[in-house]
């Protein structure tokens, strides 16, 4: 197999997630990991498929511990969330390491599981992994509520496991601004109810974070607020 990660090149970027007032007045909650390739963008298909493999695991973890050794250090008050595919818990390699992880920094971070595209699951699928990172102490979030196995049965089967979820207004880029906003509301709703935080992810304008800005419990990150750094602000 090819050298999917070269990690001179690999590096991660902290995306904002924000609290938001209705004057657009922003304040940072917590921060998302994202990996980024030597052209600033993400490493795309190959590198996904390098996550079914021992090694391309391996190569993530060792992108991973530098960027978090490089940043947490010296901002004991912040919160990363590190992007967790559903296939990384298979390998013992990675629980290793969220262990070193947990074991370092504690409650500075916490894990956003994303979503597996390619297969249809059962909705037992994640009970074991999100149980054992329960177990190890993380907060868990998950990602893409809406899209493929994320579904609202799902969620709901993972309720008492989990604290944050995110909506991606990337799946409704064919959308008019008022369904989007009404998927928003809906799922923002169900997330009160159940007592959830939750994320809007994909803000892309100024009209999207006024629209969702009416909200003090709805956060927000994308790339109006910016695309993120290496380093925490």
């Amino acid at each position: 197999m090819n050298n999917i990660i070269n990690n001179e090149q690999m590096h991660n970027i902290f995306q904002p997630i924000l609290k938001v007032d209705h004057c657009l007045n922003a304040k940072t909650d917590s921060y998302e990991m994202l990996l980024r390739n030597s052209a600033g963008v993400f490493p795309g298909l190959e590198f996904l498929r390098s996550l079914a493999t021992e090694e391309g695991n391996q190569q993530w973890i060792t992108a991973s511990r530098q960027s978090l050794d490089e940043v947490l250090p010296g901002h004991r008050n912040s919160l990363v969330y590190i992007n967790l595919d559903p296939c990384q818990l298979d390998f013992e390699n990675v629980w290793q390491f969220l262990k070193e992880v947990h074991t370092k920094y504690s409650q500075q971070v916490a894990i956003e599981i994303t979503e597996r595209r390619e297969k249809v699951h059962n909705l037992d699928y994640l009970d074991d992994g999100i149980n054992r990172l329960n177990a190890l102490g993380f907060e868990v979030a998950i990602d893409d509520v809406c899209a493929g196995g994320n579904s609202y049965a799902f969620i709901v089967r993972q309720l008492a496991a989990i604290r944050r979820i995110k909506l991606s207004l990337l799946l409704f880029r064919d959308e008019n601004q008022e369904t989007v906003v009404d998927f928003v509301r809906a799922w923002h709703a169900f997330a009160s109810a159940h007592h959830l935080e939750f994320v809007v992810e994909g803000v892309a304008n100024k009209q999207i974070a006024e629209d969702l800005a009416a909200s003090p419990t709805m956060l927000q990150q994308g790339n109006y607020w910016g695309k993120g750094n290496r380093q925490l602000s």
